[in-house]
């Protein structure tokens, strides 16, 4: 017979962990109270990051899209009303150095420029939070996005 063919005996059922007479409740709410600000920060973080690469991409299309009507000889005017209306009538836009437009007849190799620029405002207290943890003012945050668009003559 083989050394693992014996039977080996088992051992009597596993007592259950003692348990302190006090209690673990009290550390447990002083870890949570210690880890609680950083989670809610990566949380707030993440919020914010997406909503802001989301404004991101719209604003993106809107100048693109701007650049686009301004290569086909549209007006200022009009360009700005497209802008506006890919973002959002309650979103305010500034144009730093205006949209660059076609006219009819434009020498091949111009272009039609727009920059478009639009503040971001968070949704979640992540600013007042970043302030209180590390004592700086967090600067606003400006999204700009450029559309160039190949004037068609």
């Amino acid at each position: 017979m083989f050394a693992h063919d014996r039977a080996t005996p088992r051992p009597g059922p596993a007592r259950p962990a003692r348990r302190s007479a006090r209690g673990d409740g009290g550390a447990v709410a002083i870890e949570f109270a210690i880890i609680l600000p950083v989670l809610l920060l990566i949380l707030f973080a993440i919020i914010d990051m997406g909503r802001m690469l989301q404004q991101q991409i719209q604003l993106t299309e809107a100048a693109r899209e701007g650049a686009r009507l301004g290569a086909l000889n549209g007006t200022t005017t009009d360009v700005k009303n497209k802008v506006q209306n890919i973002v959002g009538s309650g979103v305010a836009l500034t144009y730093p150095s205006g949209p660059t437009l076609c006219t009819s007849g434009a020498a091949v190799g111009t272009d039609a420029v727009v920059t478009v620029n639009r503040a971001f405002q968070p949704v979640t207290p992540i600013t007042s939070m970043i302030k209180r943890l590390s004592g700086k003012t967090v600067a606003p945050v400006t999204l700009k996005a450029t559309g160039v668009m190949a004037c068609v003559g």
